[in-house]
């Protein structure tokens, strides 16, 4: 760990990776209002239609991510990176986004010092799982634990229920199935319930704030309003 970069619980610098996506968006809004921060720098491939005092807004080519490493400079790293194997266009593409530019970010900003990492992964994320996304998902999860990060934690939400910019119909059929099935037996599903995006975020900020050392899986029965 950098001098310079110990572990605190205020007055702290929170690199955000994905503000554009829906959680990523959620989790912009409250690290600008969150007391803890007093600098959020949220690297973008085009600049946000966002102004705050807290906010860098760098400008990155995903692809030369080690360019300017100063950038990922931080007390903790919230990744809220990922896509599908359809928008990505192919297997390789999605693998790029979910997993390379996943681990990418998370070295260096573990190399520039950051001591607490947390990302978000998927429901049913497992290496070994015969599905590619849910493989990807537990490969990434895998190689974020061998980071030595001071403290790691991996969100496993169930489908994402939010406000998109696109849309996206497979995930709003199952969102309401899902949410049908819950209001029968909110316990039914487990950590395959819906996971509302906002919540995914406060969720996420509050586990920082812990500082909890290790690693830590949180299910999406974990994430729903108590």
């Amino acid at each position: 760990m950098e001098e310079g970069m110990e572990i605190i619980a205020s007055r702290k610098t929170a690199l955000l990776i994905g503000a554009t996506g829906l959680v990523g968006g959620n989790l912009l809004e409250r690290l600008l209002a969150h007391s803890a921060y007093r600098r959020v720098v949220a690297p973008t491939r085009r600049p946000l239609n966002v102004r705050h005092e807290k906010l860098d807004n760098p400008v990155v080519n995903f692809e030369r991510l080690g360019r300017d490493a100063s950038v990922f400079r931080c007390h903790d790293v919230y990744i809220a990176l990922g896509t599908t194997i359809k928008k990505a266009g192919s297997p390789e593409a999605f693998r790029r986004v979910d997993y390379d530019y996943v681990i990418q970010v998370a070295s260096l900003a573990h190399t520039q010092g950051a001591n607490q990492c947390l990302v978000v992964s998927s429901a049913g994320a497992n290496s070994e799982s015969r599905f590619l996304y849910s493989r990807v998902k537990g490969e990434m999860e895998e190689a974020i634990t061998r980071l030595d990060f001071w403290s790691v934690h991996l969100f496993r939400p169930g489908v994402l229920l939010g406000n998109r910019d696109e849309l996206r119909i497979g995930e709003k059929v199952a969102a309401g199935l899902s949410t049908l099935v819950r209001q029968i037996s909110p316990t039914l599903l487990g950590d395959y319930n819906p996971t509302e995006a906002d919540m995914l975020a406060r969720k996420m900020i509050e586990a920082a704030q812990a500082i909890s050392p290790g690693v830590h899986f949180h299910g999406a029965a974990e994430l729903i309003k108590a």
